[in-house]
């Protein structure tokens, strides 16, 4: 499974010590297998996208996919490096990891961490100590035309990469979800918080057609492709 990385927008409170995470803008990666970082075109994109919809660039995030949401030595230097070019003037600059399908994690929910890089270095002197900080959910109702529009375009992008998740797969040896269920059981559990159920419940209805009809497509393209070589033989 391939990493995703992109920039969180929103504001900082100083009074309050809050950091108010309202949107998150997909970067293309420069993934090597070894790293994941964001390309700098697509990064300034992001950062103007986000700007335009009148947030700061107060974060990033990328995802862990099948391993547990902790740091690496490379995260938090990469999350030190950013953290030094975003927070110049004193602004906050958060890191945020996503497990989406962790291997040791056999329930339907994302595992999630947030971490700013200190000033005190490691034991051995190898790298700043990461601080790790709780996350409570906002209870402001989704943007859902926006929420929607987005999700199109990702599947769009990315459902042709041979990296990309397969939806129709189980998504854990411990449970009888797909992929795609398990997305829907996380929304479900989100939403949940925020929106009464029977907007929730049609909202995943919409994600959920979505990406039936986009990889039902895809099928559909690939069989017609599959035909047309073997009458071509």
């Amino acid at each position: 499974m391939a990493e995703v990385i992109g920039l969180l927008g929103g504001r900082y409170s100083e009074a309050d010590k809050v950091v108010e995470v309202c949107a998150a803008e997909p970067c293309n990666s420069l993934s090597t297998g070894l790293q994941c970082e964001m390309d700098p075109v697509s990064q300034t994109q992001a950062s103007e996208t986000l700007a335009a919809r009148g947030y700061s660039v107060i974060g990033w995030y990328h995802s862990h996919p099948a391993f547990d949401p902790n740091p690496s030595i490379r995260d938090i230097d990469t999350q030190a490096k950013y953290q030094s070019y975003f927070s110049r003037g004193g602004a906050m600059f958060i890191g945020m990891i996503v497990s989406p399908y962790n291997r040791n994690n056999p329930l339907p929910y994302s595992q999630i961490t947030c971490l700013v890089i200190s000033d005190e270095i490691s034991s051995d002197g190898s790298y700043r100590l990461p601080y790790k900080f709780e996350i409570q959910q906002m209870s402001e109702e989704p943007q859902w035309e926006l929420i929607f529009e987005k999700t199109r375009w990702i599947i769009e992008k990315y459902r042709f990469c041979h990296s990309s998740v397969p939806m129709d797969k189980i998504f854990h040896r411990d449970s009888d979800l797909t992929c795609l269920q398990k997305l829907l059981e996380c929304m479900r559990k989100t939403l949940g918080k925020v929106t009464n159920c029977f907007i929730a419940e049609e909202f995943l209805t919409q994600i959920e057609n979505l990406f039936l009809s986009m990889y039902k497509s895809e099928k559909k393209n690939n069989a017609e492709e599959n035909r047309n070589e073997c009458s071509s033989e």
